[in-house]
Order: structure tokens, then C-alpha cells, then sequence
């Protein structure tokens, strides 16, 4: 059975262990289905996102741990410090499974503690730790100093570092020394209730499912994805970075700051040019064939002691990197290690920078602070993350979020961003469709919430996508939902419906039909901007379904794409929308209806 919950309040100092109701997991399935209920029956209108009603959700799915692979992947969520939206961030690793392995399939974290703390679980063993003399200190640090106190090299630690602590809003954890739930702020969320880490350690294995069933699915993944590395497919080799190489041919790589789609050195970014110069060495997550995720050799670099260093993924490779007008891979890898450290999202920080390069470039900034900021200055882009971190100088403004830095200088027109989300990077005026999804995801500019299954550049009408759309949005929250790998599309045969009918029919061991399970996806879907709507003030979800100006109306200047906007009008843009709200069962400024909100059991 999934139904473990442990509650840990910070205020009362309360350990619960609870019983999630048989309706919230047939209805929700684990993963991001169980942070989206639990926030939206759990947070009031209007939370404080930094305050101590906020809540720390960890969430595994029920596939997670299990012999199946390709399910090392774990949600947490929280309102955003950043956006102030809904916020599912999702990693990889050990963590998700360990949580499994300790008995538990959800854990959630509310309260402030009155000093810092870290909180340690070992099976039934629950406790809340004094963490002053860890206040402070790297993440790398954290993760050494816990397993020595604990005396469990093998535990599983998810933990903040100075950013979090300093409430940096683009803050992020850092779980198993590199693997991090990026997006929208979760390290503030952790700093504003004084909690350093979470540690786990598990003595069992999770046995809900039909095992002989679960036998056969692990077989047959592990023979596809042996087949597609076999073939010379998939992302056993390079891991994401390489996709630079694909991104900058779909004119789809963010260059300066979005300005271009391309960038003139992309080759020196990427994952062959990494390593053809570096020692690389295989860490898959948990239970994973397709092995996408790699370390570096620390020893080939002065500026750290560390054995092995994270090697930097596709997001980092292009937004510390092509957005930032940085070609020199080792000074890609050393952010990409101070990102860890400190605790910051690369993608947010990496955005943030290259505004700010964009606008002292274009004489939009001025003054001493300024000076020296530039696209391609190594330096800078360095000494700016301890800024940031640390809320010094102009870090001060850029620890607000980019929106909000933005505002403040008068460049608005500059920040590239959703709900506050900054892009991912994969830019819209490359593909058809793309950019509604980004506009109506939850969270804000995720690439991680479901594509168009199209290659075609937008020049033409985006309605032709729509239902491809929606069914890719739908289909990617049932894999947030089970957790599933986004990247077991690499192995043979790609990961079908089908796939995730098997994986959940097989859990539950009974046969899960497709109408359940779409209805669980359109669920969740509509649960999430449900949430969003409650903490709103006089806004309406149409008011933030918008995309940047940018993409709107500057074409890309080269490439593939040359010539093309996000959309071919702001008219079609606007149809466009106006059919995925009606496809949602959505009224016409974005707000589920009452007949869809009956017809898919909300509370």
C-alpha cells in the first residue's frame, strides 16, 4: 500500500504518522498529484509563502524504490517564494527511494522551528536535531557533517546552503551532493523555518504491487534500455548535455540573454567537448539502465578538493552558459559547482545574470556596481553568484527573483519569465506550440510540464497543436504522478501511455483503464491552477498566462528558425489559448468551471 504520511510540525515540535485516505491516492496517485491536493486542501487564500503556514512537501510516487526502473525521481513542493504559485520541482537520485525504503510515501514539513535544525529519519526513528553548528555552512559540508554525527555514511540527505538561509528567492536544495529541485525558491522555503536538511535512512524495500508483475516490467525496461544503448541511443553517453548541440540547430538555445537562438560556440559547451577534456564518471539514479547522469574528476580542477564535482546538465550548460555569452566549459562546470554550494538555481541565476549583462550592455544600468558586466566576462558571472548568495550589493536585488529585480530597475522589458518562473531553456520561437505550454503550466516557464509533439517552427497557426498539447501535458503529469523518469523516452520503443497504464496497473494489481486514467490527470491539472486561483488577490489566471514581450514580438534573428515569433499574432495566441481553456473545461479568463470541477471529484 502507498499510504504512509509523515507530518513533522516545526512549531509544536509533533511527529505524525498518518494514513493518506485510499480517495486521495486512487485520485492522485503520489508524486506531484499528492503536493497539489495537499496544497490546495491544506493552504489558506493569500499564504505567506516565507511564513511558517507554508508547507515542505516530499513526495515520492508509488513506483518509486520499487524493482522497476527508470523511478529514482522524487517531487517537492511549496507555495513559491518566488512566484507566489503553485511549485512542484522535481530530482532525481536517492532521496525519493530512501524515503520509501524508511516506510513513509509522502512527508510534510510545516511550522518554524525556533533555531535551525535538521530532521532525521530512520524508519520509525523520527527526530528533530539541533543544526546551529551546521547554520552556515556548504551543502557539500551539511551532507559530510550529518552522515559523521549520524554515523550513516549511506544516509540520504536533501539540504540548503547560504542562499536558502539567506532566503535568496531563486534558492534551491542540494540532495545526494548535486542533484537539486531547482526551480521556484524551495531553499527559501526551507530557511524561512530555520530547517537545514532532511536525512533519511531506510531498512526495507517497498512490496506494494503485483511483484511477479513488477518482475516482468523491470525485465522489459532493462532489455529496452540495453537495446537503445546497444543501438548508440538514448543518453547513456553524453547525458544531457547533449542537447546543446540539438538546441542551438532547432534555433532554440538562448543565447545573451534570448536575444538569439544560436550561439556562434556552442560546441565548446557542450558534452563531447567535456569529455574529450575531462574524466567523467557514471552515477545513475536510483535503479536507472539509461544512466544519463555523470560526475566529474575533481582532481582536474585547482579550485576545488572535492573527489568528483557535478557535471553540469543541458539547463546549466545553456543558461550560465550561451545565455551568458560563456563559452569556457571549465568556468560552465566551476558555476555550476558554486551553484551547488551555495545552494541556487542554475537556470533562475543564470537568467537573472544575463539580464543584467543585457541591460549594461544596452546602457540601461549604470554605475560602479555595473561595471565590468558584460556577456562573455567569466569573472563576473562568477563573483556575481557569491553576490546573489549572499544578498551583497546588486545580489541584493537579484536574490528578489528576475521579475522583481526587473521592476525595480526599470527593465522589465528585459526579464524573461513566467509567473516569476525564468525560462527553461528551450526557446518558443523554435517550436510550434511550445509556448503555451509554458504560459499555462502552474508553476510558471517549466519545460517540464508537457511539449507539442511537433518539430515544426511556428509559422503557422498554433490551434493545428492544441490537442497534442493538451495530451502531452496530461501524459507528463502521470509520470510526475507515478514517478517516472522524464527521460525514459531514450530507451527502445520510447515510454508509451501504454507504459504508464502497465506501471500503475501493475501497482495497484488490477487493470487501470485509459479514461482513469486521463481523468487523474485533468485532475491534478485543474487542482493545481485551482490552488493558484485561491492565492490570488483581484488577479484572474488569464492575467498570468502570458509570455514575455520578447517572444512575442522579436523574431529570432538566425538559424533554423530565422524570422519567427512564439506565435504568428498575438491574435493567434490568443485563439490558441482560448481553445486549451475550452479543451480544460475552463471559462474564457482561464477559471475551471463548477460542472468540470464536479465531474472530476474535487473537493
Amino acid at each position: 500500500m502507498n499510504d504512509n504520511l509523515l507530518r513533522i510540525n516545526l512549531t509544536t515540535n509533533e511527529i505524525l504518522k498518518e494514513k493518506i485516505p485510499e480517495s486521495v491516492w486512487k485520485n492522485y496517485i503520489g508524486g506531484t498529484g499528492y503536493i497539489s491536493y495537499y496544497l490546495y486542501k491544506e493552504l489558506a487564500p493569500k499564504t505567506d509563502p516565507l511564513g511558517p503556514e507554508n508547507k515542505i512537501i516530499i513526495a515520492p510516487g508509488p513506483a518509486t524504490g520499487t524493482r522497476i526502473p527508470i523511478t529514482g525521481r522524487y517531487a517537492v513542493g511549496a507555495k513559491s517564494p518566488l512566484t507566489n504559485h503553485f511549485l512542484d520541482s522535481h530530482v532525481g537520485g536517492f532521496l525519493g527511494p530512501e524515503i520509501r525504503f524508511a516506510g513513509y510515501d509522502l512527508i510534510i514539513i510545516e511550522g518554524k522551528a525556533e533555531k535551525p535544525v535538521y530532521i532525521s529519519i530512520k524508519d520509525d526513528a523520527v527526530e528533530i536535531k539541533d543544526a546551529s553548528k551546521l547554520w552556515g555552512k556548504l551543502s557539500y559540508e551539511t551532507e559530510d557533517m550529518i552522515k559523521e554525527e549520524q554515523n550513516e555514511p549511506k544516509m540520504r540527505i536533501i539540504c540548503i546552503g547560504p542562499a536558502g538561509e539567506n532566503l535568496v528567492a531563486i534558492s534551491c536544495p542540494t540532495a545526494d551532493s548535486h542533484r537539486n529541485p531547482g526551480r521556484g525558491g524551495l531553499g527559501a522555503v526551507f530557511g524561512s523555518k530555520n530547517l537545514k536538511a532532511v536525512a533519511v535512512k531506510g531498512f526495507s524495500r517497498p512490496t506494494n504491487g503485483n511483484q511477479e508483475k513488477i518482475d516482468e516490467l523491470r525485465k522489459e525496461y532493462l532489455a529496452r534500455a540495453k537495446k537503445a544503448i546497444d543501438a548508440g541511443k538514448g543518453m547513456n553517453k553524453y547525458g544531457t548535455s547533449d542537447a546543446v548541440a540539438f538546441a542551438n540547430q532547432m534555433s532554440q538555445y538562448p543565447t545573451r540573454n534570448w536575444q538569439s537562438g544560436e550561439f556562434e560556440e556552442y560546441e565548446k559547451v557542450g558534452g563531447v567537448e567535456m569529455d574529450e577534456k575531462y574524466k567523467a564518471i557514471k552515477r545513475p539514479c536510483y535503479g536507472c539502465p539509461v544512466g544519463c547522469s555523470s560526475t566529474l574528476d575533481g582532481s582536474d580542477f585547482e579550485w576545488t578538493d572535492r573527489k568528483e564535482i557535478a557535471r553540469p546538465e543541458y539547463e546549466t550548460l545553456a543558461m550560465l552558459g550561451g545565455n551568458c555569452g560563456i563559452s569556457n566549459n571549465e568556468t560552465i562546470i566551476h558555476a555550476n559547482y558554486l551553484c551547488n554550494q551555495l545552494g541556487l538555481d542554475t537556470i533562475s541565476t543564470g537568467s537573472g545574470i544575463a539580464m543584467v549583462m543585457e541591460a549594461v550592455e544596452k546602457g540601461l544600468l549604470k554605475g560602479e556596481e555595473f561595471e565590468g558586466i558584460k556577456f562573455g566576462n567569466d569573472e563576473k558571472l562568477l563573483e556575481m553568484l557569491e553576490l546573489i548568495a549572499n544578498r551583497k550589493g546588486i545580489g541584493e536585488i537579484l536574490a528578489r527573483g528576475n521579475a522583481q529585480a526587473a521592476k525595480h530597475w526599470g527593465i522589465e522589458h528585459l526579464a524573461i519569465h513566467v509567473k516569476g518562473l525564468p525560462f527553461a531553456a528551450w526557446d518558443p520561437r523554435g517550436r510550434l506550440g511550445l509556448g503555451l505550454s509554458y504560459s499555462t503550466a502552474a508553476v510558471g516557464a517549466s519545460h517540464m510540464r508537457g511539449w507539442p509533439q511537433t518539430s515544426d517552427i511556428p509559422d503557422k497557426s498554433a490551434l493545428e497543436v492544441i490537442d497534442s498539447l493538451k495530451d502531452q501535458q496530461d501524459y507528463k503529469t502521470l509520470l510526475d504522478c507515478l514517478v517516472v523518469c522524464s527521460f525514459s523516452y531514450s530507451i527502445d520503443k520510447g515510454f508509451s501511455f501504454a507504459d504508464r497504464q502497465n506501471i500503475l496497473s501493475a501497482l495497484w494489481d488490477r487493470e487501470v483503464s485509459e479514461e482513469e486514467l486521463m481523468e487523474i490527470a485533468q485532475r491534478i491539472w485543474i487542482t493545481k491552477r485551482l490552488f493558484n486561483i485561491n492565492q490570488y488577490e483581484d488577479e484572474k489566471p488569464i492575467d498570468y498566462d502570458v509570455l514575455p514581450k520578447r517572444f512575442m514580438n522579436e523574431p529570432l534573428p538566425s538559424g533554423r528558425a530565422k524570422g519567427s515569433k512564439a506565435f504568428i499574432s498575438e491574435e493567434d495566441y490568443n485563439k490558441s489559448l482560448q481553445l486549451l481553456y475550452e479543451k480544460r473545461g475552463l471559462d474564457e479568463y482561464g477559471v475551471p468551471k463548477r460542472e468540470k470541477i464536479n465531474k472530476l471529484k474535487i473537493e
